[in-house]
């Protein structure tokens, strides 16, 4: 996935305030994946945008407001991505299993983004609130369906979350494909999923 213009796709159909509003999404973007969340200043978003000054105001408060609006725009983006893909008569297992890997090699595959994302998840604690939701709608259906047997609780959320986020980071930094599925196998585990079908479900869960 490009990080060039993303913004502007999803708005094109929109009005010109929204139109504005996803330019200034996108130059913020850029700069956050050049140069970090923490370096471009709300002038630099507007004059890489091409706006005035003030119409950076006429949208956001502050760089810091920007920057929490790209950070949920690309968790929206991910899900959507994530759901239009994940396989809808599959077992839970399965369902986390492939939500994990497909997570990982898709920024993997799309470094810019991947990068991006993982600085976003970094800074932002909604956008990681966020990823737990998405996994818990999963591990819910899989304790139903008799397959998880861990209680479901925040702890047991945010530990499944990290593990993802240290697989993504991982990925980023050189390690096989290969680490996915093991990251997926773990989580698995901690699920109560047996160790050889954990094993087994990671492994064919390919993305």
């Amino acid at each position: 996935m490009s990080i060039e213009g993303v913004f502007a796709a999803r708005a094109a159909a929109a009005g010109k305030a929204e139109r504005t509003r996803a330019r200034l999404l996108d130059a913020a973007v850029t700069l956050f994946a050049r140069d970090g969340f923490g370096v471009a200043t709300a002038f630099d978003i507007a004059k890489a945008a091409g706006v005035a000054n003030g119409t950076f105001y006429s949208y956001f408060r502050d760089r810091e407001d920007i920057a929490h609006g790209v950070a949920l725009g690309m968790a929206e983006i991910t899900a959507e991505r994530m759901a239009q893909t994940l396989p809808g008569g599959a077992d839970a297992r399965t369902r986390v299993a492939y939500a994990t890997r497909r997570f990982v090699e898709e920024a993997a595959a799309h470094r810019e983004w991947g990068r991006l994302l993982a600085q976003a998840v970094a800074a932002n604690g909604e956008l990681r609130g966020r990823i737990t939701q998405f996994i818990r709608a999963d591990v819910d259906l899989g304790v139903a369906q008799g397959w998880f047997q861990a209680t479901v609780d925040q702890p047991l959320l945010d530990a499944l979350g990290a593990l993802t986020l240290a697989a993504l980071a991982q990925r980023l930094n050189g390690a096989p494909a290969s680490i996915s599925a093991r990251f997926a196998e773990l989580q698995l585990a901690m699920l109560g999923v047996p160790a050889a079908d954990a094993v087994r479900i990671a492994a064919e869960a390919a993305p």
